[in-house]
């Protein structure tokens, strides 16, 4: 009688995620534009921690998804300082530099912010980003199980369009045991544990999700945003909340 009672809640539960992945999920930016904000961050970076407190801060303000995207980025060039960060990629720290060699910024340091592809300063009291006044064209995307469907219109063709997906982790409590942050508990939201890029002529795209993002989270929201060719800074933005039961 137990083991039938497992089995039937184990399909039941299972049945739930398989509705949940078939209902269409749609997501608008809306024709102004809408601010994607990149934080470079480190565990084992001594400065970090307040960057990213801050920036846990932003799921409870009422513009996010609607007026800004936030996406903590994690290097791994601070990681030979006897920590070595479990979020870190290698090809985070390369975007950062290749902001530099665009010119976005001068130096590369964490916690490094960048607003729209610009280096941002965070300062005491300064407010999260509004949105923009000009006509940036909609993007617009429509998740149905693992397929993403997107879609940007805009009132300039762009010959060579960039999509960037990315899947955002919430809710870690990560205890460090070494390096500069040792014995500290770190609460990291809007990590970046997925990343990927996808060019089109036409300025729509079909791309397909992961079925399975490590490590867990206790919430998953997605992060999209378009630009032109290799220039990092984003001509649209969106993204939103994935249901509980995504993954």
């Amino acid at each position: 009688m137990i083991m039938r009672f497992q089995l039937v809640l184990t399909c039941m539960l299972l049945g739930f995620t398989q509705l949940a992945q078939s209902q269409d999920i749609e997501f608008k930016s809306g024709n102004k534009q809408v601010s994607l904000m990149e934080l470079y961050t480190s565990q084992g970076c001594s400065s970090c921690p307040p960057a990213d407190e801050w920036l846990s801060e932003l799921k409870d303000e009422p513009g996010l998804w609607s007026e800004f995207v936030p996406v903590a980025f994690h290097v791994d060039y601070w990681d030979y300082l006897g920590w070595k960060d479990s979020f870190s990629k290698k090809e985070y720290s390369s975007r950062q530099r290749l902001h530099r060699k665009q010119g976005n910024v001068k130096v590369v340091y964490t916690p490094g912010f960048f607003l729209n592809g610009k280096e941002w300063k965070r300062r005491l009291g300064r407010s999260t980003p509004s949105l923009g006044n000009n006509n940036a064209g909609n993007l617009q995307a429509t998740l149905n199980g693992n397929t993403l469907k997107v879609k940007y219109d805009s009132a300039n063709p762009i010959s060579t369009a960039t999509l960037n997906v990315g899947i955002l982790g919430f809710g870690f409590q990560t205890p460090i045991q070494a390096g500069e942050n040792s014995n500290r508990v770190l609460a990291e939201d809007f990590v970046l544990l997925s990343h990927s890029e996808h060019l089109s002529s036409n300025q729509t795209w079909e791309v397909t999700l992961p079925e399975k993002i490590t490590p867990s989270a206790e919430k998953y929201g997605l992060a999209i945003w378009v630009s032109q060719g290799t220039d990092l800074k984003p001509l649209q933005t969106t993204g939103g909340w994935l249901p509980d039961s995504y993954y």
